[in-house]
């Protein structure tokens, strides 16, 4: 057990969460709940630095989406979630950033302990610390996720109408300016 504090700044939401334990970033980490663009801070919030500079989270991989995007650096947790959500297949490319290789999900050691379809206590791999849950919990927690994700659809739905909208004022502003529609 570390002694040491962190607070978290989601880049999602800009919400702080803390003071947080260690054990707890890391279950954090290991549920797949910390994206690369996320801050840490371990010194009362005076300096911050992106999550995957953080060695505890294990964030040491990049995916090579379909569309060629790459996603990362991120954890073998967020992959299994990403598995288990159909988001990659085991055909995607992933770069281990410690080694500095390439190759096939599923050619990874932790491909074949993955979730490819239901993500649970007994599918994720041993240690991503997961506790054992029963049905009720195992609802309950779906239910949160759900609540989460539709939170973070609805900001990324008000984010798109904003820059929509901006996008329009611009547009505006430019063809009584030049005369014109913008190329």
């Amino acid at each position: 057990m570390s002694n040491r504090t962190w607070h978290l700044i989601k880049a999602s939401t800009n919400e702080e969460y803390g003071p947080l334990s260690q054990e707890a970033l890391i279950q954090l980490a290991s549920e797949a709940k910390i994206s690369p663009m996320d801050k840490l801070s371990e010194d009362s919030r005076r300096t911050w630095r992106r999550a995957p500079m953080v060695k505890e989270l294990q964030m040491d991989w990049l995916i090579q989406m379909p569309d060629q995007y790459l996603y990362g650096p991120t954890n073998v947790a967020t992959i299994q979630e990403f598995l288990a959500t159909g988001q990659v297949d085991g055909d995607v490319t992933v770069i281990d950033c410690t080694k500095g290789t390439e190759s096939r999900l599923s050619e990874q050691a932790f491909f074949q302990a993955s979730p490819h379809h239901i993500r649970s206590a007994h599918t994720t791999l041993v240690g991503a610390q997961w506790p054992e849950l029963d049905k009720a919990s195992n609802d309950h927690v779906l239910q949160q996720r759900v609540q989460v994700l539709e939170r973070q659809l609805m900001e990324a739905q008000n984010i798109i109408h904003e820059y929509d909208r901006r996008y329009k004022l611009l547009r505006q502003q430019f063809v009584e300016t030049a005369g014109h529609d913008p190329q």
